[in-house]
């Protein structure tokens, strides 16, 4: 049994005892795999003593090697903002962020440069290939940079480029691919050098449907086949239900967590969308309390 409160506004709604689902419940609890992502405490504040606003207000979660975590929320929610923390791109107020055993918050300006480059994968809503290098060159980039030599950057290149269907674009230019072609080139680039964890951000959000769909099942590759521990941020339901856990963020906080579990990604995507209707006020109080109940693991009392 576990214990579910429900808040609108600030404001507790309801305290509901249920027993979740099956793949949903013990959520707080680890799993047999090892935590690779520790994130506790965060706060993020911006502003004077006159006008603060808490973009993150004790966020606190891990994610483990091999998931596929999906972060959504209203717009200015804080779901950026906690990319930004992760990736290094901003710096917390207070709280720790744990990756693989290290504390990211503490390191300097030089460990940081380091940690980006063997550590982290991007995939950005838009592709950041540069237009003056060709498909190999764009993936190749992320080896170069480490120093790799040119045979081993030739075999990582081609190995990764096929399994993601891009071999027929290596020697093309950026502006001579499709949407959907440089999205998976830029998926490529952000897997090749086998960083910990890949940082997602609205990848899907400049695509048509098509090409979305291909990238999103390019992802489940990176994840499946490469074992690929996976954190994307978007506001699509559809996006989110290719992935394994979605954490779900409203003003700033950790509001609640979906699992996917067993269920097909049909169903996956019509719960995600009954928690979306719910954050954003478009369900009634008394079936949004039933709801949650049945459906939606709290992250805390």
């Amino acid at each position: 049994m576990g214990m579910y409160r429900i808040e609108e506004k600030g404001i507790p709604m309801s305290v509901v005892t249920a027993t979740p689902p099956a793949g949903i419940a013990n959520a707080n609890q680890s799993n047999s795999r090892k935590v690779l992502l520790s994130v506790r405490d965060v706060l993020k504040v911006y502003g004077s003593r006159e006008a603060v606003t808490r973009a993150l207000d004790d966020v606190s979660f891990d994610i483990c090697e091999g998931e596929f975590v999906g972060v959504m929320g209203p717009s200015g929610s804080g779901k950026s903002t906690l990319l930004n923390c992760i990736s290094t791109i901003d710096t917390v107020t207070s709280g720790s962020i744990i990756l693989n055993g290290r504390d990211i918050t503490q390191l300097r300006s030089r460990q940081l440069s380091k940690f980006r480059r063997d550590d982290l994968g991007f995939i950005f809503q838009d592709a950041n290939l540069l237009d003056t290098l060709t498909g190999f060159e764009n993936i190749a980039l992320a080896l170069t940079i480490k120093g790799e030599k040119a045979d081993a950057v030739r075999t990582k290149v081609e190995r990764t480029a096929t399994l993601l269907g891009v071999t027929d674009v290596l020697q093309k230019y950026p502006r001579q691919m499709s949407g959907g072609q440089r999205q998976r080139v830029a998926a490529a680039r952000a897997i090749v050098a086998d960083p910990k964890l890949v940082l997602a951000d609205e990848p899907t959000g400049a695509l048509d449907s098509r090409n979305a769909a291909v990238l999103l099942e390019t992802l489940e590759v990176l994840n499946e086949k490469l074992h690929a521990t996976i954190m994307m941020v978007t506001h699509d339901a559809v996006a989110a239900s290719y992935a394994d856990r979605i954490l779900f963020i409203k003003d700033g906080k950790l509001f609640n967590e979906l699992r996917r579990g067993d269920s097909s990604r049909t169903d996956f995507y019509q719960r995600i969308l009954e928690v979306q209707a719910f954050l954003s006020g478009k369900q009634g109080a008394s079936s949004a309390v039933g709801f949650v109940a049945s459906h939606v693991t709290a992250l805390g009392n």
